[in-house]
């Protein structure tokens, strides 16, 4: 009776050892990804395409739920929203954070070389690569992507920017960062703004002009308000996605690898790809909607890049505490971007 009794609790645990490995290796993980795109656009359908891949490699394990035209999170709160767990994954836009990610911001510089999106992905990995201070930037999160965008450019509804001289005056809706301060050098009225709100700014008059990259405007249909934009790319931004730790840890290893084979550079540099190849058709649609692309002399691109250069030195002078060398650290992105064929 004993014996029977023993191979019974025997066969209890073993089969409940077995019952838990199997809910274990069957466990889904669900996440929410909050972008501020709508789903058309190329950021969004790439952003999907990851989406599928991670279901694929984690084999059902990990599902993405895509949530688009900030309904989740603006574009502002992103940041917050991930890193306290309100959002699970957001795909970030550093330009709304000034001063939280300056190392990235690097290629936010108007005029320092930094105008391609391909150029810029890979000069963003190799300084994330070489400097611990950079890595440091994105500490609270995993980082998933980091990648720039096409070049940012000028667009106005009444009149065409070509020198400095056309911005005097004028109210210019722009993300934050570096081309605020710029744009008030200039003697332009700079009102920071994410995309959702340019359109209607524009129809009521509260901003006469925007800088943004072409397939931005075409995104959020901006074609239809605006007239004249110049050809004249003056910095990348820097797109980033992220994850929220607890989340990420809360993944076993094996999905963990599987996610990361699939993210990181090669998907940044993918992500870019995607923002490039976007830029023509927008060119296009916007030239078909009666825009007007204008060019800008090479004493003006002068005029110009004294303040841009101006900016640039004053920015090395802050990033550069303890003991850390920003100048150098410019200078080595600067290196890069050539190297890269900027």
């Amino acid at each position: 009776m004993k014996k029977t009794l023993a191979f019974v609790l025997v066969l209890v645990l073993v089969l409940g050892l077995f019952a838990g490995c199997g809910a274990k290796e069957t466990e889904v993980y669900e996440f929410t990804l909050s972008m501020h795109d709508p789903k058309t656009t190329p950021n969004a359908i790439y952003m999907q395409s990851w989406i599928d891949k991670v279901y694929e490699v984690t084999e059902g394990k990990v599902k993405i739920t895509l949530y688009d035209n900030s309904t989740l999170s603006a574009a502002t709160d992103i940041g917050v929203k991930v890193a306290e767990g309100a959002v699970d994954i957001g795909w970030l836009y550093t330009s709304y954070y000034a001063g939280q990610f300056p190392l990235a911001d690097v290629i936010n510089l108007p005029f320092q070389g930094f105008g391609d999106p391909i150029v810029s992905t890979n000069v963003l990995w190799d300084l994330y690569g070489e400097y611990d201070k950079m890595q440091e930037e994105w500490g609270d999160y995993k980082l998933l992507m980091l990648y720039g965008n096409p070049g940012m450019m000028f667009a106005s509804a009444d009149a065409p920017i070509t020198s400095v001289a056309d911005l005097k005056g004028r109210s210019m809706r722009c993300p934050a960062g570096a081309i605020t301060d710029l744009l008030t050098t200039w003697g332009a009225n700079p009102i920071p703004m994410p995309p959702p709100e340019v359109y209607e700014s524009i129809e009521k008059g509260v901003i006469s002009g925007y800088i943004f990259e072409p397939s931005g405007i075409t995104n959020f249909s901006l074609e239809e308000v605006t007239s004249y934009y110049t050809d004249l790319p003056m910095y990348d931004g820097p797109f980033a996605l992220i994850m929220n730790m607890d989340q990420w840890n809360s993944l076993p290893k094996e999905l963990q690898d599987a996610i990361d084979s699939i993210s990181g550079k090669e998907a940044s540099l993918g992500a870019a790809q995607a923002f490039a190849d976007a830029v023509n058709v927008a060119r296009d649609d916007i030239v078909a909607a009666g825009g007007e692309f204008v060019t800008v002399s090479d004493e003006a691109k002068a005029e110009f890049a004294v303040a841009a250069d101006e900016y640039a030195a004053k920015w090395s002078q802050q990033q550069s505490v303890d003991g850390f060398d920003a100048a150098a650290f410019l200078a080595k992105a600067k290196e890069l971007a050539v190297s890269y064929g900027g």
